[in-house]
């Protein structure tokens, strides 16, 4: 009897340690707050592509901002294909931040943000956001890109928008890069692609010559392209063309004197020239018998470079004669050696 009371009271006692344990894991459930996660989407417009920024902050149940919380983020586009992953820590003010930029070309549609928060002692925040991108968009030329003015004069310029993929919105023209005083004015402006408008620019007769790079900015739609043209200001009654003739008939001058002259010296070169009375001394010299003293020879060697540097001989005789006049140096040298020793 006393047995079958210890065995139920060990039962009850296990039973009230186990509710005690589930009723401590249900309130340290109850104790781990949640994380959630706010976005925000900007764009940065470029020339050649659009740069998207995500930014946010991840707080806890209590609105406290949650810092050192690992953010990933993954961006996929219209066709659900991944197109950027990152990932992310919040700073101590809670707040966290990525960019990535858009490709031209992308195809239009809702690109879908997926951004999960994530930290040790508090429950993930998920959050899925959408934002909107056109592919649509538009090229902005010049025609002339140069023009030169004189001092008080207006020049014009043509301005050519383009539209992409049926992009027309209203898009604004300015104008940065002319001198001091310089005026211009646009008409239209703004314009819709695809459309032109004139540029006008109005110099001053105090304008200071020169060259001047102009950029032109087009902006509308979420976009803007920029052009460059040079404009060349230059002293009244100058004339740029006949300055231009002037120079190239210089070059010109130059260069059929230059040409003549090399010519004519790849010709003396090349072509037989009738031999000099110089020359035809120094052959005679070398077809004597009898005129082998190493003095005279090397006399006569001297004056064939004194020819040669006076252009006086062809180069195939000096050649010619300089190799035979040290061949016969050397032959006086070795006859003389000899006759020494005996």
């Amino acid at each position: 009897m006393r047995t079958t009371i210890v065995k139920k009271s060990n039962t009850a006692l296990y039973a009230i340690l186990l509710l005690l344990i589930f009723v401590c894991a249900v309130l340290h459930v109850g104790a781990v707050m949640s994380l959630y996660v706010s976005v925000w989407i900007g764009r940065e417009p470029s020339q050649t592509r659009e740069t998207i920024l995500i930014e946010g902050k991840v707080t806890d149940d209590s609105g406290s901002t949650v810092p050192n919380a690992q953010v990933s983020i993954q961006v996929n586009d219209p066709r659900s294909t991944s197109i950027h992953i990152a990932l992310a820590n919040t700073g101590l003010d809670g707040t966290y931040s990525d960019r990535f930029p858009l490709a031209s070309g992308s195809p239009s549609g809702n690109y879908t943000i997926y951004i999960t928060a994530s930290k040790p002692g508090y429950r993930d925040a998920r959050e899925e956001f959408v934002f909107v991108y056109s592919g649509s968009d538009f090229t902005i030329s010049l025609s002339p890109s140069s023009i030169v003015a004189n001092q008080g004069e207006s020049i014009c310029l043509t301005v050519t928008l383009t539209s992409i993929d049926a992009f027309d919105s209203p898009v604004a023209l300015s104008l940065d890069g002319t001198p001091s005083g310089v005026s211009h004015n646009f008409a239209p402006n703004p314009i819709v692609p695809t459309g032109s408008a004139n540029l006008t620019i109005h110099t001053l007769t105090s304008t200071p010559p020169g060259s001047y790079n102009l950029t032109i900015a087009a902006t509308g739609g979420g976009k803007t392209h920029l052009a460059s043209a040079i404009l060349t200001v230059a002293e009244k009654g100058y004339s740029p063309s006949s300055t231009t003739i002037g120079v190239v008939i210089v070059v010109f001058v130059v260069a059929l004197s230059f040409g003549a002259f090399w010519m004519r010296r790849r010709l003396t070169s090349k072509l037989p020239k009738e031999r000099s009375a110089e020359v035809q001394e120094l052959l005679a010299q070398l077809e004597a018998k009898g005129d082998r003293d190493y003095l005279a020879t090397a006399r006569a060697l001297t004056r064939l470079e004194e020819l040669r540097a006076t252009e006086r001989v062809d180069e195939e005789t000096y050649q010619k004669l300089k190799r035979e006049y040290e061949k016969r140096l050397e032959e006086i040298s070795e006859r003389e050696g000899k006759a020494s020793d005996s």
